[in-house]
């Protein structure tokens, strides 16, 4: 995985199971904001919040990027 920080243009390149642990913090405020987005357009589709996180890190780098608050942002994996 390689991620750039918007600040500095800093590269960081990492593996994913170093970048769940680094960034767990961001990933959760990520996947909330993701949460609440989708259960305000169609909550009918998810069942269960399990679902729900399967879409979430089937789509990582998108909602990563665009859900986060962070100065990081994964440029590809």
């Amino acid at each position: 995985m390689i991620l750039k920080n918007k600040l500095t243009r800093e590269t960081l390149e990492i593996t994913y199971p170093e970048f769940r642990k680094k960034f767990a913090k961001e990933i959760q405020t990520a996947f909330e904001s993701y949460r609440r987005t989708q259960l305000n357009k169609y909550s009918y589709n998810f069942k269960d919040n399990n679902s729900m996180e399967f879409n979430f890190y089937f789509q990582l780098q998108w909602n990563f990027n665009h859900f986060g608050n962070s100065n990081w942002y994964i440029e590809r994996m």
